[in-house]
């Protein structure tokens, strides 16, 4: 897939831009503070409806603006083009009012939305995938499967509002105002929606694993091995949903005291863990910078690769910054990875390293 056309009007630091965008390499060179990542913002913005920078829909809309509007052109392997249209308007409360629109009418799900255009973003605090707290890697995990299973984020969103209500409970409880019976069926659909959440993320970290191992390998010059692990908080001996289901009702049962102390629920997906080893070691506590941002890199692109294979057609790549760290010749190297997609946007306040082959060039002036 790729992004054949890009209008951006009141986005950001933007006032008017329209790009005309080719396939393969297409650089955006310019300093600090001139724009290039907000490119990369707006198209994530068309093909999820959320920023990766920020919660707050205002701050996208330049200042002194009532309202912003990103509208983009993707063209796939099959079919027609999808137009995509992303309006930001600020309300009387100070905030922002978004609407999405796909081919002319509000998508029927979000879920349909990331099903429909997928991307990958490698950004500079995807650091944080490998450096920081487990919460980081599973957003990652939730984002890379909402993109690869349909149901995947009906799933998720059922399990966070079953776990919301259930804590709820849970302190209701503790002062004797729920029962168990009022738990009984949030504590159902948890189980229900949890063991197919773990389910899909095993699947996913399988198929990740290797194309990530090897990715590593290649760009660290073999020197260690990249290993994943999926660490699944509730541990069920088989496979099955019904065993994973049995296994999650085994371990509330025997969290239900602490659990009423904390009121809140302990065990579930919403602690599984995935781990990031380099040589064995946990990357996070004993790699340097430098293998902790490779090891991030690997990761997403051995997502760009499932989503690949999953789909049978490339998403787009979207790299935001990502060569600066890296000497010439690892430079072109991470771009002749990703040289086996379709379309490539990288933001870049350098040079791309000689030799390497540039599709097309956009050069921002300081804002």
């Amino acid at each position: 897939m790729h992004v054949t056309r890009l209008s951006l009007s009141q986005f950001r630091c933007h006032d008017r831009l329209e790009l005309a965008l080719p396939p393969g390499l297409n650089v955006f060179v310019g300093p600090n503070a001139s724009g290039k990542t907000s490119l990369l913002e707006a198209v994530t913005l068309l093909v999820s409806g959320r920023s990766p920078r920020t919660n707050w829909l205002r701050e996208m809309i330049r200042w002194g603006a009532d309202q912003a509007r990103v509208e983009g052109v993707f063209a796939g392997a099959t079919g027609s083009p999808d137009e995509v249209t992303v309006t930001l308007t600020r309300s009387g409360s100070g905030e922002a009012q978004r609407d999405l629109c796909l081919n002319g009418a509000p998508p029927a799900s979000v879920g349909a939305w990331l099903q429909r255009l997928p991307v990958v973003l490698f950004e500079p605090d995807d650091l944080q995938l490998v450096k920081a707290g487990a919460k980081g890697r599973r957003r990652f995990i939730n984002m890379a499967l909402a993109g690869l299973r349909p149901l995947y984020l009906d799933d998720l969103l059922r399990y966070r509002r079953a776990v919301q209500h259930r804590n709820e409970l849970l302190k209701q409880a503790a002062r004797g105002r729920a029962s168990g019976e009022d738990l009984a069926p949030w504590t159902a659909q948890m189980v229900r929606a949890g063991a197919q959440l773990m389910a899909d993320r095993e699947w996913l970290v399988e198929h990740l694993g290797p194309r990530a191992a090897a990715l590593y390998a290649d760009l660290s010059g073999g020197t260690e091995a990249l290993e994943l692990r999926y660490r699944p908080n509730v541990q069920a001996e088989e496979e099955g949903l019904p065993e994973r289901m049995q296994a999650f009702y085994e371990a509330l049962e025997a969290a239900a005291t602490w659990e009423l102390r904390r009121g809140s629920t302990q065990v579930g997906p919403h602690r599984d863990e995935l781990l990031v080893l380099i040589g064995g070691k946990p990357a996070r506590d004993f790699g340097s910078q430098g293998q902790q941002r490779t090891a991030a890199l690997a990761l997403k692109l051995a997502q760009a690769q499932v989503l690949t294979a999953s789909r049978g057609e490339p998403p787009l790549v979207l790299l935001d910054d990502c060569l600066s760290e890296l000497d010439g010749s690892r430079q072109r190297h991470v771009l002749e990875l990703v040289g086996q997609f379709d379309q490539l946007l990288l933001t870049t306040a350098g040079e791309v390293p000689a030799g390497v082959e540039v599709a097309h060039q956009v050069v921002l002036p300081p804002a």
